[in-house]
C-alpha cells in the first residue's frame, strides 16, 4: 500500500517473494488458478507534527501505518508514531481472531482515509476453502462456515479506526460470501491486492468518500468484438471496484460498487461465463493482474499490473503501470462502454519509452505538483529499487497515443538497504518517502526526496528494524496524521443513482 500526497494509500502486492518460506496455502492455490485461466481461456494527505526522536536519532517524521502479511496465519496491522526510532515498538498493533488479518490469505496492503484516519486493509482470503475452520465465528466466505461446507470467499476489505489495537474487530467488512455455489459476487471484490482512498477534496465526488480496490481476478471476456477491432486480445485479467464508504453500515456489507458496470467474466471454479459486478473492467482497460491502486490529487487513478508475480509459468506476462482519467468508470464516449476504457498512460509496455525499466512492480506512490504533472514512485522487487517516473510524457502511437512516461531516476544500490521493497508512501509535503522491505522486515525512511528525484545509491535517514517492531513480511505502508484540506478544484457532478446501480 502506498499513500500519496492526496491522502490516498494503496496496497502493495503482499509478501509474495518469500512464499517459499511462509507463503499461505491460498497463494499457492492462486498460482494454479491464474495459470489455468491464462492457459485455458486465453492533494494533500496525512502528516503528523514532525519532531525528532527522544534518543537523538532521526525518528519518523510522520505517524506511519504498516500492514504485515505475517508468517503462517499471523497477519497484523500496526502504527508507529512520530519520533519512533530504529528499535521502535508499534503504538497500536491489531491482530487476533476478531479480524481476518490472520486468515490464510493474509493482508496485502492498506489505505488511510483523509477524512478521519480510518484504515482500509485488503485481504485476499483463501477462496478454495483450505482453512474453513480457522476463522472467527462470523464473517464472509469460508469463515464462520462449517469446515465441510462447500462455500468459498473471494476476499474482502476490512476498515479499522485509526486507534484500533489488540484483537479489535473491524468497523466494516466488504465481502461477497458463497460465490462458488451460485450466489452472485455482489461487491465485485475478487482476490483483492490493493486499496486506495480518493482525495475527498479533488472536487469529483463531494459528500462521498471513494475507496478503490484492485482485484487480481477474474478473467474478463466482454466486448470481444470491440477488442478484436482494436487489435487487442479479447480478455483481460482483473478489475477495479469503487465503493462509497459513507454508505457502509457497521459489520458485514455485501454492497455493489459505488459505480457499478457489470462485466462478462469466467468463473475460475467452473470456467463458465458469468456476470461480475465491476467499476473498471474489460479488454480495453488492458488490466493484467492489478495489485496496487493510487489516486493522485486530481483524481487520476494509477494501477500497478503484475499477474506474473505469482508464478514462474507466467513470467512472460507484461508488467506495467496504467493510469486512468478521473471518473473513468463513468466515461461513455465512443468507442468505450462505461467502465471499459483505455488508459491515458501505460508505463513499462514493451516497445515504448519505458519498456524494460520495470521488472517486478509492486507498490507505488504519487506526488502531485499540478494537473497532469506528477512524479510516480514504483517499488521494484526485481532489482530492489524504486523507479521514479514522469508519467504524463512521451505519447506513443504503439499504445494509441497514450503516454508512455519517462524514467527520471532510480533509487538503487547497497547504501539504500532495499530488500524486497513493496509498500511505499509519501509525506504530505512530498519530501519524505517511506518504504517497507518484505525480505528484511524493515521500514525505511528517505528524506529530502524532492531533491533526490534522480535517485542513485542514497542511504535512508532511518531504518526501523528489530524484534520489538513486530513487523513480519510487511507489505504496505501509509502515512497517518493531521489532515488539512487544500482548496477544492472545480467540482463535477456526483454519479446518479442509475450510475451507481449500473442501470
Amino acid at each position: 500500500m502506498t499513500q500519496g500526497r492526496n491522502g490516498i494509500s494503496l496496497a502493495p502486492g503482499g509478501g509474495r517473494r518469500r512464499m517459499w518460506i511462509a507463503r499461505r496455502l491460498s497463494m499457492v492455490a492462486a498460482m494454479f488458478v491464474i495459470a489455468a485461466l491464462v492457459a485455458g481461456t486465453a492533494g494533500s494527505s496525512y502528516a503528523g507534527k514532525k519532531k525528532a526522536s527522544s534518543s537523538g536519532d532521526p525518528g519518523l517524521l510522520d505517524t506511519v501505518v504498516v500492514s504485515n502479511n505475517g508468517a503462517v496465519f499471523a497477519g497484523s496491522l500496526e502504527t508507529f508514531p512520530v519520533g519512533s526510532g530504529p528499535l521502535a515498538h508499534p503504538q497500536f498493533l491489531v491482530r487476533g481472531t476478531n479480524t481476518f488479518l490472520g486468515a490464510s490469505g493474509g493482508p496485502v496492503g492498506d489505505a488511510v482515509s483523509s477524512l478521519d484516519g480510518h484504515i482500509a486493509v485488503a485481504i485476499p482470503l483463501d477462496f478454495i476453502d483450505l482453512t474453513a475452520s480457522l476463522g472467527p465465528p462470523v464473517g464472509c466466505g469460508p469463515f464462520g462456515q462449517p469446515a465441510a461446507s462447500p462455500l468459498f470467499g473471494t476476499g474482502l476489505v476490512e476498515i479499522f479506526g485509526d486507534s484500533s489495537t489488540g484483537n479489535s474487530a473491524p468497523e466494516v467488512e466488504i465481502c461477497s460470501p458463497n460465490f462458488s455455489v451460485g450466489a452472485p459476487n455482489t461487491t465485485g471484490i475478487f482476490y483483492p491486492q490493493g486499496v486506495g482512498f480518493e482525495d475527498p477534496f479533488d472536487g469529483l465526488h463531494p459528500g462521498h468518500e471513494i475507496l478503490a480496490v484492485a482485484n487480481n481476478f477474474p478473467e474478463v471476456v466482454q466486448d470481444a468484438e470491440i477488442c478484436a477491432g482494436s487489435g487487442l486480445t479479447a480478455s483481460s485479467l482483473g478489475t477495479i471496484t469503487l465503493y462509497d464508504r459513507t454508505t457502509f453500515t457497521q459489520g458485514l456489507n455485501n454492497n455493489p460498487p459505488f459505480v457499478n458496470n457489470p462485466i462478462a467474466a469466467v468463473n475460475p471454479f467452473t470456467l463458465a461465463a458469468y456476470t461480475q459486478n465491476s467499476s473498471i473492467g474489460g479488454c480495453l482497460t488492458s488490466l493484467a493482474g492489478p495489485i496496487n491502486v493510487q489516486f493522485d490529487q486530481n483524481g487520476f487513478l494509477f494501477v500497478v499490473n503484475n499477474a506474473g508475480l505469482f508464478a514462474a509459468a507466467l513470467a512472460a506476462l507484461p508488467r506495467f503501470v496504467s493510469v486512468f482519467q478521473p471518473d473513468a468508470a463513468l466515461t461513455t464516449e465512443a468507442p468505450f462502454s462505461r467502465g471499459d476504457i483505455f488508459p491515458v498512460a501505460l508505463i513499462g509496455i514493451a516497445g515504448t519509452e519505458t519498456a524494460g525499466d520495470i521488472l517486478q512492480p509492486v507498490g507505488e506512490a504519487v506526488l502531485t505538483m499540478g494537473f497532469e504533472d506528477d512524479l510516480l514512485f514504483v517499488t521494484d522487487t526485481g532489482d530492489n529499487s524504486i523507479k521514479i517516473f514522469d508519467p504524463f510524457t512521451n505519447p506513443d502511437i504503439l499504445i494509441g497515443f497514450a503516454f508512455a512516461g519517462e524514467l527520471e531516476g532510480v533509487i538503487h544500490g547497497g547504501s539504500t538497504k532495499l530488500k524486497g521493497p513493496e509498500g511505499t508512501a509519501l509525506s504530505a509535503d512530498g519530501d519524505t518517502l517511506y518504504v517497507v522491505n518484505t525480505d528484511d522486515d524493515t521500514l525505511s525512511m528517505f528524506t529530502d526526496i524532492i531533491n533526490d528525484t534522480d535517485g542513485g545509491d542514497i542511504p535512508p535517514t532511518l531504518i526501523i528494524k528489530s524484534r520489538h517492531s513486530k513487523m513480519s513480511l510487511p507489505t504496505g505502508v501509509a502515512v497517518l496524521g493531521q489532515f488539512t484540506p487544500t482548496p477544492t478544484p472545480s467540482a463535477t457532478s456526483t454519479p446518479s443513482e442509475e450510475a451507481r446501480s449500473g442501470e
